[in-house]
């Protein structure tokens, strides 16, 4: 499971190079919310991530769990497969506060989780709650934020999805554009409309403008407690980790935690996305490297500000001995 701890704390909000934030709010019963936008330059590829969650549909209390079902307590009368596919559940409190997962199915009071297994950590009385994933027809509503194509082979913006198989310099899994009213996938039926395809809350999604520059708009839950997000490291060689850090305001690598669960000679690319270009390869990227002890790279090495609102990032882990997972624990950098 994935996820990120929530609270309630005020937001900070920083404006830093092309990432600015407009607007927020704070509810009285549910938590900050606020408005990112980012700046995706014309004839580039920008690495976008999510800053910010779509608001909770649901928010309860964990009655038990048997394998990957969870069941809330009390009668919350859902309607049967109203969140299959397309929400996720995400524990608010308890052990494994800061850990999402998909939802395969549910009934009139429990979840099934897309994991492999038994539920970890989950007990009764934990909170969770219910987030609609980001889609592309949620991010991108009406075509808003990219250009739109003027024909299936003239595509004005693309977006590349990224893949999670096994090694470094992953193609993409999926290419999508705007055309006519919907979203179309390069290779797909051309009348098919994807808008529904999902874009995970913990990774990153590249936006390539083959005109004019665009700004894309998230209006969404700041994330204000922990977050716990999965490395993983290959025993057959290098592996590349596709990460978005869910925060609204830029974080250094010495706040971020992240080498606290890394080993010697993991690596961090990260990209400068106000300079404009295409097919961004790790040559291009600053790279910040972890020696067990401490980064060095960039101008400053840890206090670089490498985390900015909506940038993704990529984690490049050298070879284990093993196949492993690690969850990277990151605490946010505002306050009370």
């Amino acid at each position: 499971m994935r996820l990120a701890k929530l609270s309630r704390l005020p937001l900070l909000i920083a404006i830093l190079g092309s990432f600015s934030i407009n607007a927020f709010a704070i509810e009285a019963t549910t938590n900050p919310v606020g408005v990112i936008q980012v700046t995706a330059l014309g004839d580039s590829d920008s690495l976008i991530s999510i800053p910010l969650k779509q608001p909770a549909v649901f928010n309860g209390v964990v009655n038990s769990t048997s394998g990957n079902v969870l069941t809330a307590e009390g009668s919350p009368g859902w309607d049967a497969g109203e969140w299959a596919d397309t929400h996720y559940g995400f524990l608010r409190s308890g052990s494994a506060a800061g850990a999402y997962a998909g939802i395969d199915v549910n009934d009139v009071s429990s979840i099934t989780l897309d994991i492999e297994g038994d539920i970890q950590d989950v007990v009764q009385g934990d909170s969770f709650s219910i987030h609609p994933f980001w889609t592309l027809d949620l991010l991108f509503p009406d075509g808003a934020g990219v250009n739109a194509s003027s024909s299936h082979a003239s595509r004005d913006s693309e977006i590349f999805v990224p893949s999670f198989g096994e090694g470094i310099n992953l193609a993409a899994d999926a290419t999508y554009y705007y055309y006519d009213g919907a979203w179309r996938q390069v290779g797909g039926d051309l009348s098919a409309d994807f808008g529904g395809t999902v874009l995970l809350p913990d990774s990153y999604f590249i936006l390539r403008n083959n005109s004019s520059s665009t700004t894309v708009t998230f209006t969404g839950e700041v994330v204000m407690g922990d977050l716990n997000l999965p490395l993983i490291a290959s025993d057959q060689g290098q592996q590349d980790n596709i990460v978005g850090l869910q925060r609204p305001i830029e974080m250094t690598l010495d706040e971020s935690g992240l080498g606290a669960s890394l080993s010697n000679g993991d690596q961090l690319l990260v990209w400068d996305l106000a300079v404009a270009k295409k097919n961004r390869l790790a040559a291009d990227a600053t790279v910040y490297t972890w020696d067990g002890a401490s980064w060095s790279g960039g101008d400053s090495g840890g206090a670089d500000q490498v985390f900015n609102p909506g940038r993704g990032v990529l984690i490049r882990r050298a070879q284990g001995g093993q196949l492993e997972e690690v969850d990277w624990s990151n605490s946010p950098n505002y306050g009370n």
